[in-house]
């Protein structure tokens, strides 16, 4: 019953946090667009400046334009910028929506992995965060909790309370000997002894599966398969006639979701018609 609790306890900080991060971002934002000449950080931009490249692409991406700041994310990483290069990844690992739709970026996190491991490596913040996500989500990589947790840890050494918070919840998956590999590991990411990243290959749907519908809007956007709903990181049981298929669906896209079939080492990318 206490390990419940202190599991619910976890859960709600760490929701209370998530929500904190985005209003501070919102914050962040306003102001900028109050104290900004986007004018004037456009044209320096576009005379060759890595900042300002950056900066456009925050503007335009908290403008509902991810496909513009894409771009420009792209230009100031070239130019070495880590914060673009942070940003370039993240994007491109988790998609963003856009107004209007052709704003919008579709997934590629075989890329989006590619960057974000680039940005990690130089010592981004963030981009230990998104690291971990992967590893947790088999988001451009394989599942793998020892590694996710060790990313975390670095992000959580950075982040005070809000990394601990996410640090704790996910030891409560782990068991002693995984936390310690974990910890070892971290150590060694610490003394720039980094692992070679090997992004995953996707497999174009399966005979056996049909994606019936997508939903976004909720909480949680929820994929349903064979008329079973998931959302991201849930397992189902599929009912087939040759016996049943465990599937874990890993990313809900657009119009496709990303899942992993027990037993496979590669996952399936499933589309909507």
């Amino acid at each position: 019953m206490k390990a419940v609790s202190l599991n619910l306890f976890v859960v709600i900080w760490a929701a209370f946090f998530a929500n904190l991060a985005f209003a501070q971002d919102l914050l962040s934002h306003v102001i900028k667009m109050g104290i900004s000449d986007v004018a004037a950080t456009k044209q320096k931009a576009e005379a060759g400046d890595s900042s300002a490249q950056l900066s456009l692409g925050d503007i335009l991406a908290n403008n509902f334009k991810p496909a513009d700041a894409l771009s420009w994310y792209r230009k100031a990483a070239a130019q070495g910028s880590i914060e673009a290069t942070s940003r370039l990844g993240e994007m491109l690992m988790f998609g963003r929506s856009g107004i209007p739709a052709s704003q919008s970026v579709s997934p590629n996190p075989s890329e989006g992995i590619q960057w974000t491991f680039q940005a990690a490596t130089n010592l981004n913040t963030k981009a230990f965060l998104n690291m971990s996500k992967a590893f947790q989500n088999g988001i451009g990589v394989n599942t793998n909790l020892v590694v996710a947790y060790a990313w975390l840890q670095l992000y959580a050494e950075r982040e005070g309370i809000v990394g601990r918070v996410l640090l704790n919840q996910m030891a409560l998956q782990l068991n002693s000997q995984s936390l310690q590999e974990a910890q070892i590991m971290a150590a060694d990411f610490k003394n720039g002894h980094w692992p070679l990243i090997s992004p995953r290959k996707i497999v174009e749907g399966d005979p056996r599966l049909k994606l019936k519908g997508i939903i976004f809007g909720g909480e949680k956007a929820l994929a349903t398969i064979n008329g079973r709903t998931m959302a991201e990181g849930e397992s189902a049981d599929i009912l087939l006639k040759t016996g049943n298929l465990v599937i874990k669906c890993i990313q809900i896209q657009k119009d496709s979701v990303l899942i992993l079939i027990e037993g496979e080492n590669e996952p399936r990318r499933l589309q909507l018609k």
